[in-house]
């Protein structure tokens, strides 16, 4: 399947779990040499360096697993402006820089998904495009028992394997 493929994916489940009123969760599918995985980064949206430490977390558990690519899906917020929520996927391969949004709109009934829109990749943060590891990067014994340690079965992230 292809980088927007997966996209497609990750935001049907999006939907589906905003329709069953439920919260989005960040969800990042990594593909790696070794399959793909599933990883959920919850983290509370008043405490910035929690979210800074799970992008932290997620980069160097791709650079452990030598990601090739990965989709982060979520729902965020578009701001004041719009006082609108939606679905984001952002998509980055070696190849590839997606992003694409999806508008919610909330009814008394349920909730109603605008068009997905295709993002230019330059509106979406640098910082995602920075995540998928690039070149060598040395991983130590101790930091790979750690990241095994938070990306395990019991772990704060579990990594599950989805292939």
């Amino acid at each position: 399947m292809s980088l927007a493929d997966f996209m497609l994916d990750q935001l049907a489940i999006a939907r589906r779990i905003v329709e069953d009123g439920d919260e989005v969760v960040p969800a990042w599918r990594i593909e790696t040499p070794e399959g793909a995985f599933l990883v959920l980064t919850r983290f509370d949206e008043d405490k910035p360096e929690q979210r800074e430490r799970a992008l932290l977390l997620v980069s160097r558990f791709m650079s452990w697993k030598m990601a090739t690519s990965f989709v982060l899906t979520a729902e965020t917020w578009l701001g004041p402006m719009a006082a609108q929520e939606a679905l984001l996927a952002v998509g980055a391969s070696y190849h590839q820089r997606l992003a694409a949004l999806q508008r919610i709109n909330q009814t008394e009934t349920a909730p109603r998904f605008d068009t997905l829109e295709w993002l230019e990749a330059d509106l979406v943060e640098d910082m995602f495009w920075s995540l998928l590891p690039a070149g060598m990067k040395e991983i130590t014994v101790e930091e790979i028992t750690e990241l095994a340690r938070i990306f395990g079965e019991d772990g704060e992230m579990p990594a599950q394997r989805l292939s």
